[in-house]
């Protein structure tokens, strides 16, 4: 063969065995581009499903629009957090926990919906009108801030309206003090009067006495002449007491002027509801055990509840009754820091204890000492008869349970309890007194207590203290049936 056809044969060998090399090489390539293609295309879907659950592509594009300026430090997703932590803060007071954001929206829909469930079935809400004022909405859905609005709208009328009355008061405050001023002045007028006639009466009789002397002394012309002394003496004595009587009628008529006003300030402003404390709930069932017969409280230690502490319990959705009947009575057996545990004494089948029953001891106040009066004679038990010792039993009870006895009324008197009035002995004779040396004493005892009950009672309705029979007393504290299972004293 010749040279020249041999080497244009091994050039091409060449050439053959370099394409089929970059054939290999570039199906090899092709081969793992397609892999690597297949894992990017893998995972750039991936990407996208995790891009599409945290927004979708609308919201990426208005990311900055619904979340607003870029936080360099933060994500977006972080900066979300942020956001509804501070709103949780806000809304709450404290600071947001550890917790999913799911967690605590279902917290702050909780506050919410107990804020619903706390206001008043005649609440109205306050929206804002184009003019920045206030003016009732009932389209649209209530909000913690539009409640707060409604509040604050109602607390200004409110202070509006005591505005208005205490300048009302003041007014008839000044009229009332000019009308003292005015009696006080015509009593004096009246004192000095009093006086003087007085002084006119005791000439008068120092004139008679006089005469009588003189009568014994003197001649009938004498005598006479006295006498007609004396009668022109009566005479004036009676024109004085006639002045005497045309001044008392004037006292009179301011007088009446006095109560008139007083009147009118009461129509303004009335008098408080006397009992109105014992009206006021001290606790409540946070839940009951009826398989153990116990009941859950919501107050414990740190309100100076104790064990043996008794309650009385109430309907939650019923005003508690003036004549303090109630549906339940419990007794206090464990206490922790906020809660207690209680024991159920008496309940009704027909409305049993209840979540959220409200509770009442009259007696125990966990800010504050309660004043008690005690009067008269008491059937503690309930047996019909009077009980030498009810009295005492029902000061312990009051001391037991926080509260002070007082021997008198005074302003400073929170409550009074009236049993029935002591009966007055017979006033024994000469005879009884020596059969029995102390009848006398036993008897001056009865007129003391039944005098001191009196003064009680009439000293209560001057000052408008509340008076509490036994029954609604041992009612308002939930001791009626321990009460009735005590044995009383002979």
């Amino acid at each position: 063969m010749a040279v020249g056809r041999q080497e244009q044969s091994g050039v091409m060998l060449y050439t053959v065995i370099t394409f089929v090399g970059l054939f290999v090489i570039s199906a090899i390539l092709a081969v793992i581009f397609y892999i690597k293609a297949q894992d990017w295309q893998d995972q750039f879907l991936k990407s996208q499903q995790q891009q599409e659950e945290l927004a979708s592509a609308p919201e990426v594009q208005n990311i900055g629009t619904l979340v607003g300026q870029k936080d360099r430090q933060a994500s977006r997703v972080k900066q979300l957090i942020s956001y509804i932590d501070r709103l949780y803060k806000m809304t709450i007071g404290r600071e947001s926990p550890e917790a999913s954001a799911e967690v605590k929206l279902g917290e702050l829909e909780t506050k919410y919906k107990d804020t619903l469930t706390g206001l008043p079935k005649d609440f109205v809400l306050v929206a804002t009108d184009a003019n920045g004022q206030n003016v009732s909405d009932t389209n649209s859905g209530p909000g913690l801030f539009r409640i707060i609005a409604s509040y604050d709208n109602k607390f200004k009328q409110k202070d509006e309206t005591i505005s208005q009355s205490t300048a009302q008061i003041d007014s008839l405050g000044s009229e009332l003090e000019l009308a003292k001023k005015g009696a006080s002045e015509r009593e004096s007028q009246m004192l000095t009067q009093i006086r003087s006639i007085q002084e006119d009466a005791n000439g008068v009789q120092q004139s008679y006495n006089q005469l009588r002397d003189l009568m014994e002394k003197k001649s009938t012309e004498q005598v006479q002449a006295l006498m007609q002394q004396r009668d022109q003496a009566i005479d004036e004595k009676n024109k004085s007491k006639q002045e005497l009587l045309d001044t008392m009628n004037k006292l009179s008529t301011t007088q009446n002027r006095l109560q008139e006003a007083l009147s009118k300030l009461d129509v303004l402003k009335p008098r408080p509801k006397e009992d109105v404390a014992a009206y006021q709930p001290d606790g409540h069932i946070l839940s009951i055990e009826m398989t153990s017969n116990i009941v859950f409280i919501d107050i414990g230690s740190e309100a100076k509840v104790y064990p043996g502490l008794t309650f009385s319990v109430y309907d939650r959705n019923a005003p508690i009754p003036t004549d303090g009947k109630n549906k339940a009575e419990i007794e206090v057996f464990n206490v922790d820091k906020n809660t207690a545990t209680a024991r159920i004494i008496k309940s009704s089948k027909k409305n049993p204890i209840a979540e959220g029953d409200i509770i009442v001891n009259l007696i125990w106040d966990s800010k504050a000492t309660n004043r008690f009066v005690v009067a008269g004679d008491f059937d503690f038990n309930g047996d019909g008869g009077i009980d030498r010792d009810g009295a005492t039993k029902i000061k312990q009870l009051i001391e037991n349970w926080g509260g002070k006895v007082e021997d008198s009324v005074s302003i400073d008197t929170d409550f009074v309890i009236l049993g029935t009035q002591p009966d007055v002995k017979k006033k024994p004779t000469l005879d009884e007194i020596e059969a029995d040396p102390l009848a006398n004493e036993k008897y001056e005892a009865t007129v003391k207590a039944s005098t001191r009950y009196q003064e009680v009672k009439n000293q209560a309705k001057d000052l408008y203290i509340p008076v509490f029979g036994l029954k609604r007393f041992l009612s308002f504290i939930g001791y009626e049936s321990l009460a009735a299972g005590t044995k009383a004293k002979p």
